[in-house]
């Protein structure tokens, strides 16, 4: 399957200036403010972070674009392996067609209706485990 070069293109090109707008608002906060340390680091996450939703929101829209393209291939093929695998696989709980009435042939066996059908009959083994 061919990679679009334009949207991995997007997606680099977002990603560089993501964290060009972080580093560039943590330099700040480390040189010019008080502010030093992790709490320079996570503000700067915060406020960079918001500066990209207004300043870097063409930039997101693309590279959005080409992921959403990406993973919509993906789900498309599990689709269609799905599909296919529905396709030759026989239905399980399908209802097993009667060829004839519901009438019992002379070597069936059936329940009494006073009889419990779990009981033993006449000939039959009892089957136990020791183990529990």
């Amino acid at each position: 399957m061919p990679v679009d070069r334009s949207r991995v293109r997007n997606l680099l090109v977002y990603t560089v200036l993501r964290i060009l707008l972080w580093l560039g608002v943590w330099a700040i906060l480390q040189f010019l403010t008080p502010i030093k340390g992790a709490l320079a680091l996570i503000i700067s996450l915060l406020l960079s972070g918001i500066i990209s939703i207004i300043v870097l929101d063409r930039q997101r829209d693309a590279m959005s674009e080409g992921v959403g393209a990406f993973f919509g291939r993906i789900n498309d093929r599990i689709e269609k392996a799905a599909a296919a695998e529905d396709y030759w696989q026989e239905p399980l709980d399908a209802p097993v067609p009667d060829s004839a009435p519901s009438q019992q042939s002379g070597g069936e066996q059936s329940v009494d209706e006073h009889e419990h059908p779990g009981h033993l009959q006449d000939g039959d083994q009892d089957r136990t485990d020791t183990t529990p």
